[in-house]
C-alpha cells in the first residue's frame, strides 16, 4: 500500500497456509498496489517492480534468477521461508532484503542469519504484529537491522531504493568498483579496526570486507566512504559493531551430517586406536564461533568411547577472534532452534534443561577449552592430532591461507589430519599436506614435509619487502638491455630495478637456523647436503664458511646488532687452485611477525687474476701455505675464545639456573597455597552454582508449566469441536476457532474486528442474545445453556446452546467475553427421532407384556382344564387298583394310569419351560445323599430296561463326598429326562450313567454327569439346535418315538440356571453322549430317614370341609377322605363353604380355586379378614403356575396340592397342618 511502484525491487511473498487452503493473497494485494501481482509459476523469472506470491501447498527457492517451485512436505512446511531466504542469500548475496512480519513459531530466523552473513539487510515487524513469535525469534537471534511497523518498513524500502549504493548494486556493479582497494578511506577504516581490536583485516578478502562496510553505510543512510570513515572516528561503538559484523559467527550443530558420520565411523576410531597409555587425543577447532562444531565433535567422541569403553583423555581446543562468541560457547546454552539438527537421543544424553533452552552438560563442557585467538598472529597449539577448520579459508586471501596452512602444519603431529570446508582447498601447499579424503576435504600432514616453521604474514598496507614472484630473477651478471616492470609509480619501478640488478645473494633465517626465504643466486655459497632434505643454514653452507657463519649468527642473536665478516677464503676447485674471497653480513629484521628473523648477505670480493691462479711449487706455493697456516691459527684462536666464552656462559647459566630453581621452589610453594585457596573458592563457587542451577531448574519448570498451559489452551481453543468466539468489551470479535469458520461458512478477514451483530449480513443480530451479552460485563455475570433456534443464510436452520462468561486478561486487565456455541441441531433431530422410537418401543413392550400375560393366562387355564379331568382319571385309577381285579383288568387300568401320568408330565414340562423363560424358576437347596439319589433314579427305569432287553451301567466316582447341598429335585429331573431319552432311542446295547469328580476344595465340588447310549444317534448339523424348544433330531422322530421336544430345552435351562453347562457328542447309528457339569456345596448335615407313610392311628377323627364344584372330583375326594377315616362335608362353591364354617366346626378346609359364585381366593380372603379365622386351608388347584402359588400364600392359604391328587402327600399335609394348629390332637 505504501510502496512506490518503481523501486526497482522484486518482492516474493511467502505466507503460512494450510496445505488444503487456497491463498487469496494475490487478489488482496492486487487491490492495494499498482505493481504486477502474480501467483508464482515454476521457474518464473524474477522481474523488478513485480510481486510474486507463493501458491498454496508449495515451497519456493531462487536459483539463477528464477523462482523454482518445490514440493512442500509436512516436515518442510514450517521452514519454507528459511529455504527461500537461504537460497536468495546464496544467489543474490548483498542484493537481498529479508522481511519477517506477523507469524507464529520461529520460522525465518535461520534464513535471516544467511542473509546477514552475505551482507544483505533484514527487517522485522515490531509489536504491532498480531503474532509476534516469528519477529521476536529473529530479533532475539541478533539477525535484524530494522524493527519497524509495516508502514515504516515500506517507507524505508522506498528510501533504500534511491540510495546510490543500492542503485549501483542493482546495476550489478561489483564491490571492487564501488570501493577501490586503493581508496585511502578504506585503509583508514581498516587501520581504525586494527587499532581498536588488534585484528588486521587486511588478510581478509577485500570483497567480503567491502560488502560489510556497504551494509553499515546503508543502515546509517551514508552515501560516501569518507563519511563512514569519519563516523568510525567519532563513534567507537560503531567500530566494534563493524568488527562483529566482519567476524564469521555462523555455525550449527552437526552442520554436515555425512562428514560427521565419517569422522565417527572411520577417522576418530583410527586416531583413538593408535594412542598409547598415558597419551591424550588433542583437537583444535579454530574459528569455532559460538562452539557448536567443537561440542559436536566432543559428543561424537563420547559416543565412540561409550561404545568401545575407551578411557583415553581428550582435549578439544576451540578458538575464535570474537570474545563475545567465545563467552557464549563457554556458557553452552542453546535455544530449541539451535538444536534442530541434534537428535532427541543426543539432547537427552548431552544436554540439560536451562533457562531459554538447553545447556551442554558438564562432561562435554569439560572436554572443550575455549579461548580468544588470532590464527594469523597468535602462536598455535602444538602436538595436535586433528584440526577442524571449516569455511574460514573462503574469507582469507592467498597469503593468509598460506600462513594458516603453515600454522596448521606446525601444530599437527606427523600423522595428524586437517579438515576444511567443502568449498576449500590447499592446492598451494601440497608440499605440506596430502589429500586423505577428497569427498570430505580431509588432509594428512606429510611426514617428510620439511621443518616446523612459522612464516610471518605481513600486513597488507605495511612497508614489506617484495616477494620472490614480484620481480624477475637473473642467474648471472647484469642484463644488457632495458627491463620492463609492471608497477604503478616511479618508486616501485626503481626499487625493483635495484633489487634485480645490484642486490647480493641473501637468505632469511629464523633463530633455529632454518632458512625461511632465498633472495638472489646463492649457489656459490650454499649447497644441498646428502641425506634427508633440510633448510638448516649451517648444513647447507659450504664447509669453508660454515664455521664463520655459526659464530656470526651467534653474535647477532646475542647483541641484536648487525655484524660483518670479510676475507673468508672459499676453495671452489677440488684441486685447490681456485680460491675466492667472500664476506658475509648479518642484519636483524624488525618485522611485525611471530618470531625474530635474520637477513644474511653474501658478497664476493674482487681480486687480480694472478692472485687466484696458483701454481705447483715455488714461492707462490709457499705464500699460500703461510696464508693457510695463518688462517687456521686465527680460526683456532677464535675457537678457543668461543670455547672460553661458552664455558663462562655455562657457569653463569648454571648460577642463574640454581637461583631460578630456588625461586621456582619458592614460587611452587606459593602456588600450592594459592591452589588450595582456589580449591576452596572453587568449592564455594560450585556450591553457589548448584544453588543457582536448582533455582534455574525451578524457574525453568515453572516456565515449562506456563508454556504447557498456554499450549494446552491454544490447542483446546483450536481443536475443540464446538465453535468458540472471543469478544472485546464492545462485542467485537477478537478471535474465533476453526470450527466456527467452518460451521458458519465465514472467513478470518470477514470476522475479526467486526461487531458480532454485523457478521455475515447481521445474521447474528439476535435480540435475546444481544441482551444477554450486554449484561455480562456490567453485572459480572454469565449465562449457561441458552438455547436458540435461528436460520442462517447459506447454512440453514440451526439449534444452538450458548454459554458465555467474562474473562479478564491479567497482562493488561482487558475485559473479554468467551462465547461457546454448541450446535445441537443434529442432536435435536436425533432426540425427536429417539422420542418417536421410544413411543414405538413402549408400545412394543406393552404388547409383549400383554402377550406374556396372555400366554401365562393361557397356560394357567390350559393346566386347569386338563388337570381337572386328569385328576379324576388318575384318582379313580388308583381307586380301581385298590379293588379286586383280574389280571387283564389290572393291565387295562395300568395302561390308563401310564397314559395319564405321561400327560401329567407333559403339562409339568410346559409349565417348567414357562417358568424358566419368565425367570421365575426357583431352586430349593437341601442336603441330600448323591449316591442314593442316583440309585433311586436308575431303579425307576429297571422295568423298562428289562422290557427292551438293554443293559444299564453305573460308573460312580468313589472320591465324591457322600453328602452334598443342592437342589436334588432338579438334579433328579435332569437325569430322569436324559435317561428317559436314552431308553426311548436305544433299541439294543447298553446305557451308561457316569458321575465323576472334576474339582474339589474345602467348600465346593464340581461334578460331571454323562449319559451314554448306543441308540440311533443325532446328525452333526442338528447337534447345535437339539436343545432348542420343540426341536428333535430328525423329522418324524416325534411320530416314531413320541415326545414334544421340550425335555432337552428344559434340561439345558435347568443346568445353566444353576451355573452349569451341558454338551453333546453324537454320531448317527453309534449313539449319543450327553454330559453336564454342575457345582454343589459340601455339607456335614445328616438327613432324617424317610419313613413309609403310615396312618396316624392316635389322631382323633378329623372333620374336613371341602369346596369343589366338579362332580367327579367331589366323588374322588369323598372316596379318598373316607379311606383316610376323616369326616367330611363337600360343598360346590366358596359362598356355601363360608356358610358352613359359620355354623359348624371343622379342623381343616380343602379349597378348590376355580369355582362359580365365589372362588377359592375370595372365600379364603373372607375367612381370614372378615371372619378372622385361622383354620388351616389347603388349596386344591389344577393350575400350579408360580403366579397362582404365590397368590395362594399371599391370600392366606397354608399350603397347596396340585391335581391329580397324590393321596399320601394329601394325607401328610392334612395331618401336619392340623397338628401344627392343635398339637393336642
Amino acid at each position: 500500500k505504501y510502496l512506490p511502484a518503481d523501486t526497482g525491487m522484486a518482492f516474493i511473498y511467502v505466507q503460512h497456509l494450510s496445505p488444503d487452503h487456497k491463498s487469496m493473497l494475490t487478489e488482496i494485494l492486487s487491490k492495494k498496489t499498482t505493481m504486477i501481482v502474480q501467483e508464482i509459476d515454476d521457474m518464473d523469472k524474477i522481474m523488478p517492480n513485480n510481486v510474486f506470491v507463493i501458491p498454496y501447498n508449495k515451497g519456493v527457492e531462487v536459483t539463477d534468477g528464477h523462482i523454482k517451485l518445490i514440493p512442500r512436505s509436512e516436515s518442510s512446511a514450517a521452514i519454507s521461508i528459511d529455504i527461500l531466504f537461504s537460497s536468495l542469500a546464496e544467489a543474490q548475496k548483498e542484493r537481498v532484503i529479508g522481511i519477517i512480519l506477523s507469524g507464529s513459531a520461529s520460522d525465518g530466523t535461520l534464513g535471516m542469519k544467511a542473509i546477514k552473513l552475505e551482507g544483505g539487510l533484514t527487517f522485522a515487524q515490531d509489536d504491532t504484529a498480531k503474532f509476534t513469535s516469528m519477529p521476536h525469534s529473529a530479533i532475539a537471534a541478533g539477525t535484524v537491522d530494522f524493527i519497524l511497523p509495516p508502514k515504516e518498513i515500506a517507507l524505508e524500502l522506498a528510501r533504500l531504493s534511491k540510495h546510490p549504493l543500492i542503485k549501483n548494486i542493482d546495476e550489478k556493479v561489483n564491490e571492487e568498483n564501488l570501493i577501490e582497494n586503493s581508496n585511502p578511506d578504506l585503509k583508514i577504516i581498516l587501520n581504525q579496526l586494527h587499532k581498536a581490536t588488534g585484528v588486521d583485516f587486511s588478510a581478509y578478502k577485500m570483497n567480503t570486507i567491502k560488502r560489510r562496510i556497504i551494509r553499515r553505510m546503508l543502515l546509517y543512510k551514508i552515501k560516501h566512504l569518507n563519511e563512514y570513515a569519519k563516523l568510525l572516528s567519532q563513534e567507537k561503538e560503531e567500530v566494534h559493531i563493524l568488527y562483529q559484523d566482519l567476524l564469521i559467527n555462523v555455525t550449527s550443530f552437526f552442520r554436515d551430517t555425512e562428514t560427521h558420520k565419517y569422522l565417527k565411523e572411520n577417522l576418530f576410531p583410527k586416531l583413538l586406536k593408535r594412542k598409547k597409555a598415558g597419551e591424550s587425543l588433542r583437537i583444535w577447532v579454530p574459528a569455532c564461533a559460538t562452539g557448536e562444531e567443537a561440542y559436536s565433535i566432543a559428543m561424537i567422541l563420547l559416543e565412540i568411547q561409550d561404545s568401545k569403553t575407551t578411557t583415553i583423555p581428550i582435549q578439544i581446543f576451540a578458538t575464535d577472534l570474537s570474545e563475545q562468541a567465545i563467552n557464549k560457547a563457554r556458557i553452552g546454552i542453546y535455544s530449541n532452534q539451535d538444536l534442530e539438527a541434534v537428535t532427541p537421543k543426543r539432547i537427552q544424553r548431552f544436554f540439560i534443561k536451562a533457562d531459554g533452552g538447553y545447556r551442554v552438560n558438564k562432561a562435554v563442557r569439560e572436554m572443550c577449552i575455549f579461548a580468544p585467538h588470532n590464527i594469523l598472529r597468535d602462536p598455535p597449539f602444538s602436538r595436535l592430532d586433528f584440526i577442524s577448520c571449516c569455511n574460514l579459508f573462503i574469507y582469507f586471501d592467498n597469503p593468509a591461507q598460506k600462513k594458516a596452512v603453515n600454522t596448521f602444519h606446525y601444530a599437527l603431529n606427523d600423522d595428524g589430519f586437517l579438515m576444511l570446508g567443502k568449498s576449500e582447498n590447499i592446492s598451494h601447499s601440497t608440499n605440506l599436506f596430502t589429500s586423505f579424503s577428497k569427498k570430505y576435504k580431509i588432509f594428512s600432514r606429510k611426514i617428510n614435509s620439511g621443518p616446523r616453521t612459522l612464516a610471518a604474514l605481513l600486513p597488507r598496507f605495511s612497508q614489506q619487502p617484495f616477494l620472490e614472484n614480484d620481480i624477475p630473477v637473473t642467474n648471472k651478471g647484469k642484463t644488457k638491455h632495458n627491463i620492463s616492470f609492471n608497477y604503478n609509480g616511479l618508486d616501485n619501478a626503481i626499487d625493483a630495478l635495484l633489487v634485480s640488478e645490484f642486490m647480493p645473494a641473501s637468505v632469511v633465517i629464523n633463530h633455529q637456523m632454518e632458512i625461511v626465504q632465498f633472495r638472489g643466486t646463492t649457489d656459490l655459497f650454499l649447497t644441498h647436503p646428502k641425506g634427508k632434505a633440510t633448510f638448516n643454514i649451517l648444513k647447507m653452507a659450504r664447509p669453508e664458511i660454515a664455521f664463520e657463519l655459526r659464530n656470526a649468527i651467534s653474535k647477532v642473536i646475542k647483541t641484536k646488532q648487525r655484524f660483518r665478516k670479510s676475507g673468508i677464503e672459499m676453495n671452489l676447485a677440488k684441486s685447490g687452485t681456485a680460491i675466492k674471497i667472500i664476506s658475509l653480513e648479518i642484519v636483524p629484521l624488525n618485522l611485525e611477525s611471530n618470531e625474530p628473523l635474520l637477513l644474511i648477505l653474501f658478497t664476493e670480493q674482487e681480486q687480480t687474476d694472478n692472485f687466484w691462479q696458483q701454481t705447483e711449487g715455488g714461492k707462490n706455493n709457499s705464500l699460500a701455505k703461510d696464508r693457510r697456516i695463518k688462517k687456521l691459527e686465527q680460526e683456532l684462536a677464535a675457537a678457543h675464545a668461543d670455547a672460553l666464552a661458552i664455558a663462562q656462559e655455562n657457569e653463569a647459566y648454571t648460577e642463574e639456573l640454581q637461583s631460578a630453581n630456588e625461586e621456582v621452589v619458592s614460587s611452587n610453594e606459593e602456588l600450592q597455597t594459592v591452589n588450595e585457596e582456589l580449591e576452596t573458592s572453587k568449592e564455594e563457587i560450585e556450591s553457589a552454582n548448584e544453588e543457582l542451577t536448582t533455582t534455574n531448574q525451578e524457574l525453568q519448570t515453572r516456565n515449562d508449566l506456563l508454556n504447557e498451559a498456554y499450549d494446552y489452551s491454544e490447542a483446546i481453543f483450536s481443536t475443540i469441536h464446538e465453535p468458540l468466539i472471543v469478544l472485546d468489551k464492545n462485542l467485537r470479535v477478537k478471535a474465533a476457532n476453526k470450527r466456527f469458520y467452518k460451521l458458519y461458512n465465514t472467513k478470518v478477514e470477514e470476522t475479526e474486528g467486526m461487531l458480532l451483530y454485523d457478521l455475515a449480513n447481521k445474521q447474528w443480530n439476535i435480540p435475546r442474545l444481544r441482551e444477554l451479552l450486554e449484561e455480562i460485563l456490567p453485572s459480572n455475570t454469565h449465562f449457561h445453556d441458552f438455547e436458540i433456534t435461528h436460520t442462517f443464510p447459506g447454512v440453514g436452520e440451526k439449534t444452538m446452546v450458548l454459554n458465555a462468561r467474562r474473562i479478564i486478561q491479567k497482562r493488561n486487565h482487558e475485559e473479554l467475553i468467551l462465547l461457546a456455541i454448541a450446535d445441537i441441531t443434529e442432536q435435536m433431530l436425533s432426540l425427536q427421532k429417539m422420542e418417536k422410537n421410544e413411543i414405538k418401543l413402549l408400545e412394543a413392550i406393552e404388547y409383549a407384556e400383554n402377550a406374556v400375560k396372555f400366554k401365562q393366562q393361557f397356560l394357567s387355564n390350559m393346566s386347569h382344564e386338563i388337570r381337572t379331568p386328569l385328576s379324576s382319571i388318575l384318582g379313580f385309577t388308583n381307586v380301581l387298583l385298590k379293588t379286586k381285579l383280574d389280571v387283564e383288568q389290572k393291565e387295562f387300568v395300568h395302561a390308563i394310569k401310564t397314559s395319564g401320568t405321561s400327560l401329567s408330565q407333559l403339562i409339568n414340562d410346559i409349565l417348567d419351560l414357562s417358568k424358566v423363560e419368565a425367570g421365575k424358576m426357583t431352586f430349593e437347596k437341601h442336603a441330600f445323599e448323591i449316591r442314593k439319589l442316583i440309585k433311586s433314579t436308575l431303579y425307576t427305569f429297571d422295568l423298562k430296561i428289562k422290557e427292551k432287553n438293554l443293559e444299564l451301567i453305573e460308573e460312580y466316582d468313589s472320591q465324591i463326598p457322600s453328602m452334598l447341598f443342592g437342589d436334588a429335585v432338579r438334579l433328579n429331573q435332569i437325569i430322569l429326562n436324559l435317561l428317559s431319552n436314552a431308553v426311548k432311542f436305544t433299541h439294543k446295547g447298553k446305557i451308561l450313567l457316569s458321575v465323576k469328580l472334576l474339582n474339589e476344595d474345602d467348600e465346593n465340588v464340581t461334578l460331571e454327569f454323562s449319559v451314554i447310549d448306543s441308540g440311533i444317534g443325532i446328525e452333526t448339523e442338528k447337534i447345535n439346535s437339539i436343545f432348542n424348544v420343540f426341536e428333535q433330531a430328525e423329522i418324524g422322530t416325534a411320530n416314531s418315538y413320541g415326545g414334544t421336544g421340550l425335555g432337552l430345552a428344559i434340561v439345558k435351562q435347568l443346568v445353566e440356571a444353576q451355573g452349569g453347562s451341558i454338551s453333546l457328542k453324537s454320531k448317527i447309528g453309534e449313539g449319543s453322549t450327553f454330559s453336564f457339569i454342575l457345582p454343589f456345596e459340601k455339607t456335614v448335615m445328616k438327613i432324617e430317614k424317610e419313613e413309609t407313610l403310615k396312618r396316624d392311628t392316635e389322631i382323633k377323627p378329623l372333620r374336613v370341609l371341602v369346596a369343589e364344584d366338579v362332580a367327579l372330583n367331589k366323588l374322588l375326594i369323598k372316596i379318598i377322605l373316607t379311606d383316610f377315616g376323616f369326616e367330611h362335608e363337600i360343598v360346590s362353591n366358596g359362598k356355601i363353604a363360608i356358610e358352613k364354617l359359620q355354623t359348624n366346626n371343622y379342623d381343616i378346609i380343602l379349597m378348590d380355586l376355580q369355582m362359580p359364585e365365589m372362588n377359592g381366593f375370595e372365600a379364603t380372603q373372607y375367612i381370614r379378614k372378615t371372619m378372622k379365622s385361622q383354620i388351616p386351608i389347603i388349596a386344591l388347584t389344577a393350575d400350579v403356575t408360580t403366579a397362582d402359588i404365590s397368590k395362594c400364600k399371599d391370600i392366606g392359604m397354608d399350603d397347596y396340592i396340585s391335581k391329580p391328587i397324590n393321596e399320601n402327600l394329601l394325607y401328610s399335609k392334612i395331618v401336619e397342618l392340623v397338628k401344627k394348629q392343635n398339637p393336642k390332637l
